[in-house]
């Protein structure tokens, strides 16, 4: 005992009990229950199940988070850690005449203070019944798991959860609602319980699906009333089945919009897109029907397969994109004392009401440019060359 460091605190007797235990479960339970009452954080160093060889008997032996020492790392420093070698020590073991588990206090000293309140560590973080089912709750509601950490603080004030443990309740919630089925089988069976149209093809004759489009009866109605613009476009969001979301969207004549259908796409080539919009004309009531216009960005596969499917279709492309592609440019290749009139110089061409207006717009344009090359050839050979019938104009 001299090699120890100073000691701050002495827990011993909060620890010392000749009460038996039926299993280890409940030793585990009770220990680390007397911990979180006087603010030690125990864990388990080491366990041992008796096998008949040598030196192999049943044994727990406890410890405190702050145990151990600092590791040292390949290039002789030592890693951050909030170990300071602490000697808290307990030794669970069966008692020789089986009246259960035993516990022995070997050590219940601690080289450093003890915190006012724990928070933290996993076992501390555990959430009781009550807190699981108001998780629960919130989750079934869509709650962000920042908010139910709040609500779960405002609730049970001496809840020292961290959002972790939320995420990880969460996620055992909808273990269980999935049961025995993968992601992809829930979202087939959501979207038939919910009444969904839907369609899926898969890899060849394997049971690996390639894509899957969905849509609402409600937004089939809306879609064969109000057919003449619609807008498509890719999230990228990283979503459990690791693959983009295509969305449809449809507009209604006082100017709002509605969700017509979705689809999960294996990949974003035209032939996938092709798929998706033609499952979109099992939609329409009458077969010869088609949108007047479609809004996309430049996705040049996405705008091949409209060419295909909707032939009579006029595919626009999206100014506000366009027009945040181009600021960025602007901005990685001209001054900034000439970003701002530039930027005006382009708003004139894409509004420009004839051709006329709009040759004068791009020289103008062209003559403030004459020293940044980069930027009005991005223009010229990204936008205004190949698509400017699509976006120009008032």
């Amino acid at each position: 005992m001299e090699n120890l460091p100073q000691i701050c605190v002495d827990t011993t007797d909060a620890f010392i009990t000749t009460e038996r235990f039926g299993t280890q479960e409940e030793v585990i339970r009770w220990i680390k229950e007397v911990g979180i009452d006087n603010k030690v954080t125990v864990i388990i160093s080491r366990s041992d199940t008796e096998t008949g060889k040598r030196g192999r008997s049943n044994k727990i032996i406890f410890g405190c988070d702050k145990g151990g020492k600092h590791k040292i790392t390949d290039s002789g420093t030592q890693s951050a850690s909030k170990k300071c070698g602490c000697p808290f020590k307990i030794r669970s073991t069966p008692a020789k005449d089986g009246s259960g588990w035993k516990i022995d206090v070997k050590c219940g000293l601690h080289n450093h203070g003890l915190p006012d309140r724990l928070e933290g560590h996993s076992f501390i973080g555990t959430l009781t019944t009550d807190e699981k089912q108001h998780v629960a709750d919130l989750a079934k509601r869509h709650v962000p798991p920042k908010y139910i950490l709040l609500s779960l603080q405002d609730r049970y004030p001496e809840n020292v959860t961290r959002i972790t443990q939320v995420y990880k309740h969460k996620s055992v919630i909808q273990k269980e609602i999935r049961g025995p089925r993968s992601e992809i089988q829930h979202l087939f069976k959501l979207i038939d319980d919910a009444g969904y149209v839907y369609w899926s093809r898969k890899k060849d004759d394997s049971k690996v699906v390639r894509e899957i489009f969905w849509a609402h009866p409600d937004s089939v109605k809306l879609l064969n009333i109000f057919l003449i613009v619609l807008v498509m476009d890719s999230t990228y969001k990283t979503n459990k089945y690791r693959q983009p979301l295509f969305e449809i969207v449809g507009m209604t004549s006082t100017e709002l919009t509605f969700a017509v259908g979705f689809a999960y796409m294996e990949s974003e080539q035209t032939e996938n897109f092709c798929w998706v919009l033609e499952k979109l004309t099992e939609l329409f009531v009458k077969k010869d029907m088609c949108p007047q216009v479609i809004l996309t960005d430049r996705d040049l596969a996405l705008m091949k397969a409209i060419e295909i499917v909707f032939p009579r279709s006029i595919n626009l492309l999206c100014r506000f994109h366009i027009n945040k592609n181009v600021g960025a440019k602007c901005k990685q290749h001209v001054v900034n004392d000439l970003q701002k009139t530039i930027d005006t110089l382009w708003m004139e061409v894409v509004w420009a009401s004839d051709e006329v207006e709009y040759g004068q717009r791009l020289h103008q344009l062209e003559q403030a440019c004459v020293d940044y090359s980069g930027f009005i050839n991005y223009v010229k050979d990204t936008w205004l060359t190949p698509h400017r019938h699509r976006f120009v104009g008032p």
